[in-house]
């Protein structure tokens, strides 16, 4: 499970760097190579991960905001 966490934060990562380009990524790349895949994960981890793997997830998340904010 760890590495469906990993690709989790990615995903997220991939959102934050897309969001940040002088263009605009279409609707559908954002939707198909980012969020889709986010989302599955998602639910990976809901239904078949610990508590650990998702507290893992949190924590990437928040340090990928802390590197955005700063």
């Amino acid at each position: 499970m760890k590495r469906n966490v990993k690709a989790t934060i990615s995903f997220f990562r991939l959102l934050i760097e897309h969001s940040q380009k002088e263009y605009e990524p279409s609707p559908e790349h954002i939707l198909k190579r980012m969020l889709l895949p986010l989302c599955r994960n998602f639910s990976e981890i809901a239904k078949e991960g610990t508590k650990n793997d998702a507290w893992d997830a949190i924590q990437g998340f928040s340090q990928e905001c802390k590197r955005l904010l700063g």
